[in-house]
Order: structure tokens, then C-alpha cells, then sequence
């Protein structure tokens, strides 16, 4: 099966500044099965701390969440948060990123036998 990817890139109306900032992950259209949240907390200009969590909300194989930071080169490293165990369900995953800090971008996405089928709307954060 091919993932699909949902439509339009939505933008956060929060900046890139210094302190922490908390985000609510863009459900995936047509689906009730995953909601995901987290925070992110500049620290000066090298390092980022991200956290995002995924809870199973409807019936399917496996749901989560991905967090995607990008340095000034365009390279990236991500962290994620998988559910694989059914509805009710959360995980959390947090990591802090050095020299990652030009942009952050989030998604959610449904699983089936360990692939990615479907993703939801990428909300870039800074």
C-alpha cells in the first residue's frame, strides 16, 4: 500500500523564539484514530528540545507522531512518538537536537504492518 499524504502544509501561528512552546499536532482528515500534541524549547542558537507525544484514539494497527528538525543545510534528524498496542493508548518520545535548530516540522500517521500508510497535514512550527 502507498502512503498518502493529506493535502495542504499548514504554518504555526507561533515563532521560532527562545522558551517553550506547546503545539497541537493537525489530525489526519477522514480518520478519528490519533491525536498527538508536544512542546519545543529553544535553548540559545544551537539546540532545541523536543517532545511529542501520540494516543491511539480509534481502531487501527498503529498511529504516532513524528517531529522533524532541520539545520541551516537542509539535513534533518527526527523523533517520534508510536502507539502500537490499541485505542487509549499513548507514548511520548523527547530528544534535543544540536545544530538543528533552522526548522521544525510535525505530522501524524497511520501504520499497518509496520509501514506508513497514511500521513496527516505537516504543521511547520518555526
Amino acid at each position: 500500500m502507498t502512503p498518502t499524504k493529506s493535502a495542504t502544509p499548514t504554518k504555526s501561528a507561533t515563532p521560532g523564539a527562545s522558551g517553550t512552546h506547546k503545539f497541537t499536532v493537525p489530525a489526519i482528515p477522514g480518520d478519528n484514530v490519533v491525536s498527538a500534541s508536544g512542546s519545543y524549547t529553544k535553548m540559545g542558537t544551537a539546540r532545541v528540545k523536543v517532545t511529542v507525544c501520540a494516543k491511539q484514539t480509534g481502531g487501527t494497527q498503529q498511529v504516532g507522531a513524528v517531529a522533524v528538525a532541520y539545520n541551516a543545510s537542509g539535513a534533518s534528524k527526527n523523533v517520534g512518538a508510536v502507539v502500537l498496542t490499541g485505542p487509549g493508548t499513548s507514548s511520548c518520545g523527547t530528544i534535543t537536537f544540536l545544530f538543528y535548530t533552522a526548522h521544525l516540522k510535525v505530522h501524524s500517521f497511520i501504520g499497518n504492518q509496520g509501514k506508513v500508510v497514511k500521513t496527516g497535514p505537516i504543521l511547520t512550527l518555526y
